[in-house]
């Protein structure tokens, strides 16, 4: 892809961001999630990050009542939650009411190839949508040349068959 797992992973993973947050959680959701499975997965990644241990009955709980969990342990705290490879408005939707808007200064980041989806939650929580492009030709090539020649430049002889690879990559950067 464009790298916005990539970019994203990079963000939550900076440590002046998790200073930021006294909670966070990443959440791969994937096309097949089943939602009480997501949000089982939420309630023990963030009981685990807040050190307390899982309530047993959790794996006994329908969608509300975990919903209701996550809301609880969430309320009082600055958050970073991070949703992973969004593929549906459902997916996004089941979450959404789990995450209190608590006005503590907690963000959402939300992956998704689905524009759709991504117009929709930024109108319902006043966020932000940033599209990621596809790399230029120039760095395309800069990227290819780095990783593939150990940041040396293309040898003459092998320039054709180096572009020819770099037209069938289209500026993805995961696929360079």
């Amino acid at each position: 892809g464009v790298g916005k797992t990539t970019l994203a992973k990079q963000v939550y993973d900076d440590s002046e961001v998790k200073k930021h947050f006294s909670m966070h959680a990443w959440i791969t959701v994937s096309r097949s999630y089943k939602m009480e499975e997501l949000l089982k997965d939420i309630v023990q990644l963030l009981f685990s990050a807040d050190r307390k241990p899982v309530p047993r009955e959790a794996d006994n709980m329908n969608s509300n009542q975990l919903k209701t969990i996550i809301k609880e342990l969430l309320q009082n705290k600055r958050y970073l939650i991070v949703l992973d490879d969004v593929w549906h408005i459902n997916d996004w939707d089941a979450v959404k009411y789990a995450l209190p808007t608590n006005n503590c200064g907690s963000r959402v980041i939300l992956t998704t190839r689905n524009a759709d989806l991504a117009f929709t939650s930024r109108i319902e929580s006043e966020g932000k949508v940033y599209y990621l492009e596809p790399l230029p030709p120039e760095e395309s090539w800069t990227l290819f040349c780095r990783k593939t020649f150990q940041g040396n430049s293309c040898p003459h002889h092998l320039e054709d068959i180096c572009k020819s690879i770099l037209r069938k990559c289209e500026g993805l950067p995961l696929a360079l």
